[in-house]
């Protein structure tokens, strides 16, 4: 034991003899340990209960309460009873010393006291305390990763066994149609066949599906799937999707758009925000009905400002996320349906609205991609009337103001505000876009918070933000998205990003 090891400990000693505390309190301060000391056991049991010292010298023959009783006292009490005690006495008795134990003490210095034997008994029982202590703490872990591999264990066990289910299902289809077309082909007519031949097209289709779900997950599962990140054009993603998919829409009669504007660089893995964002389109398209819309949008995540049902993860670099949103005019999700999704131990598969089949895996993948990336995946749905499936993905550092402004200005015109800009100093950009955000929404009240929020934080944003909040209550939001929509163009072209 180093001398930085005692002085990380603190004895406490008990005695009504003022020469002893002196004597063996310099010794052990000599030593390198802090010192505290009490003169009776009243006084002990209260420092005790503060101080929390790692080990007690406690006198056994004292006025008031005896050293035996303060022991009891000490064993007693939830937030001593772990200190070590060493009685000190001048008992020689073999009944002094079983009663010392019997009361919780962990040995026994005679009187009159000698300085090393004190030392090496102090060092003896404060490495035994230490290595209870990590022996204790060791054990509440691995009773907590024992907890947590017993859950994941009984999760996957249930989640292979629906799999298992799952698998064999369209098998069943798949070998019934063939068995037929194999003894009876002779008695169906070209039309019959055909039809049967789709039937067997499909089901066999499902089970590849489904395969090909489970190997990615497996994938992801095993580390075997590298994050590469980089920097990615995010509307030439999203048509990516739309192009691949246009045939699927056309069929049903949807209307498949991409919405994200020009401009727009996000920082995430190609191969996976393509999958995902393939992934969600396809379910959207599955789940809307002939005539319907699905879209695929975009907006600005602000840091600080505005949070999803989750906060957002905490990231270093970069600041800026921008929110990608599936929306789709479908069937609509139920709550406790939604519930049910992004959960591995709780399998939720439905059928289309075109008889089409689902593995129910798609979304984890999804949510195992999305966080790998440093975002989060929720759902926004009401029954009946549609879904959104919207996801976090970091912008791209290097271009996030030019991605901001895109992200902020889509489809609106550069019209021209009488305020003067040099009236303001303006907030971060994040919380711009946010409040750009909310303009577009028209929702006012959540305008008139966010300004209070500014003016709270900030007492030199107190211009800009009484200007918003004015022009909140007149319900003038179009007034209020050309005054951000000029503030963030200013910013960004003079290069003063606050983050």
């Amino acid at each position: 034991m180093t001398e930085d090891f005692y002085k990380e400990h603190l004895i406490l000693i008990v005695d009504d003899n003022a020469t002893n505390l002196a004597v063996i309190t310099d010794y052990l301060a000599e030593q390198g340990f802090k010192m505290m000391i009490a003169r009776n056991g009243e006084i002990c049991l209260k420092r005790a209960q503060i101080a929390k010292p790692s080990l007690i010298l406690l006198d056994v023959m004292m006025p008031g309460i005896d050293g035996f009783e303060t022991c009891r006292r000490l064993k007693a009490d939830e937030s001593t009873k772990d200190i070590p005690v060493i009685f000190m006495t001048a008992l020689n008795d073999v009944e002094d010393k079983v009663k010392g134990f019997q009361m919780g003490g962990v040995d026994y210095i005679t009187k009159p006291i000698q300085h090393e034997e004190v030392f090496a008994r102090v060092k003896t029982h404060l490495r035994i305390q230490v290595q209870a202590n990590q022996l204790s703490e060791q054990n509440l872990r691995l009773q907590e990763m024992t907890t947590v591999l017993e859950k994941l264990n009984a999760d996957k066990d249930k989640f292979f066994s629906i799999v298992a289910h799952d698998l064999k299902g369209p098998f069943m289809p798949l070998l019934g149609n063939l068995e037929l077309l194999a003894e009876m082909i002779e008695l169906y007519s070209l039309a019959e066949t055909k039809t049967m031949l789709q039937s067997v097209y499909r089901s066999a289709k499902n089970v590849f599906s489904l395969l090909e779900n489970l190997l990615q997950w497996a994938r992801l599962q095993q580390g075997r799937m590298e994050y590469q990140p980089s920097k990615l054009d995010l509307q030439k993603i999203a048509g990516q999707t739309v192009q691949l998919l246009s045939a699927n829409a056309v069929n049903k009669k949807i209307v498949l758009s991409n919405a994200v504007p020009s401009g727009v660089f996000v920082q995430a893995d190609e191969n996976m925000l393509d999958m995902v964002i393939r992934n969600l389109t396809n379910n959207a398209l599955k789940f809307t009905p002939v005539g319907g819309q699905v879209t695929i949008e975009s907006g600005v995540w602000g840091a600080g400002i505005e949070k999803p049902p989750n906060p957002q993860p905490q990231t270093p670099d970069p600041t800026f996320f921008v929110e990608l949103t599936v929306s789709d005019t479908g069937v609509g999700i139920s709550e406790q349906d939604a519930a049910k999704l992004f959960k591995l131990e709780v399998h939720h598969s439905t059928i289309g609205t075109a008889k089409e089949q689902g593995t129910g895996l798609g979304l984890l993948i999804c949510k195992e991609m999305v966080e790998k990336s440093g975002g989060q995946i929720w759902v926004e749905s009401q029954l009946g009337k549609g879904t959104k499936v919207k996801f976090t993905i970091p912008l791209d550092k290097a271009t996030a103001a030019d991605s901001l402004v895109a992200l902020t200005t889509k489809g609106h015109s550069a019209l021209s505000s009488s305020v003067p800009l040099e009236e303001f100093v303006v907030p971060p950009l994040s919380a711009m876009a946010m409040l750009f955000e909310l303009s577009k929404e028209g929702d006012l009240r959540a305008i008139e918070e966010q300004a209070m929020h500014l003016r709270q934080l900030d007492e030199r944003y107190a211009p800009f933000a009484d200007r918003i909040a004015q022009l909140a209550k007149g319900f003038e939001e179009d007034e209020i998205t050309i005054l951000l929509e000029r503030c963030i163009t200013n910013t960004t072209a003079n290069g003063e990003i606050n983050e």
